[in-house]
């Protein structure tokens, strides 16, 4: 008797999960842009990153304005260099509303927290769409791009229309990164404002 094995072919959500389930950390430079509706660019930023499992991260946006965003998984930072302020707050465990956490969260939270479908595919390169299931969402479609396991960029868009691009151009997968990154200490000086979860 032939016994012909079963193919299962996976889906986008179970793609787009076994790519973040092989991402332990994520680190590099990444290249921002907002557009209005119409396309026009509004505004460009740089800075680099590192992002971690256990929803950690460090983005640190060196310009047009310096400031530097800190999670330890429980906590926020947000560090305006130039008015010396820094906000501290619960870290969100809506992804709706953080998408850093998209490389740094757990996997099955994002299948939970957005639908997910495969929007461009080309060769290696594949774009996935993500779009909220929750209420009140920072934005209403999400699109990453992956290049086998290495994530390409990010572009989000609201519900005006607006768009952020987000390229991470040449990123780390994997690398090893030290902890004391995500324990961040506020300078000497600056202004600290708490805030409590909404």
């Amino acid at each position: 008797m032939l016994l012909v094995p079963t193919l299962v072919w996976a889906g986008p959500t179970e793609e787009l999960l076994g790519h973040l389930q092989s991402l332990k950390t994520l680190s590099g430079q990444f290249d921002q842009t907002i557009l209005d509706a119409s396309g026009t660019h509004l505004q460009e930023a740089h800075g680099n990153f590192q992002v971690a499992r256990g929803n950690r991260f460090y983005w640190h946006t060196q310009d047009p304005f310096e400031q530097i965003a800190v999670s330890n998984g429980s906590k926020v930072w947000v560090y305006d260099v130039d008015l010396e302020q820094v906000v501290e707050r619960p870290l969100s465990a809506d992804l709706s509303k953080t998408p850093a956490l998209l490389f740094g969260g757990q996997p099955d939270a994002v299948g939970k927290a957005f639908r997910i479908a495969e929007k461009d595919h080309d060769g290696q390169t594949v774009t996935y769409r993500l779009t909220p299931k929750g209420d009140d969402p920072l934005f209403e479609q999400l699109d990453v791009t992956f290049q086998g396991n290495q994530p390409q960029s990010m572009r989000l868009k609201d519900a005006l229309g607006q768009q952020t691009v987000i390229d991470f151009p040449q990123a780390k997968v994997n690398g090893k990164l030290d902890d004391s990154l995500f324990d961040f200490q506020p300078p000497e000086g600056a202004d600290v404002i708490q805030q409590q979860s909404p």
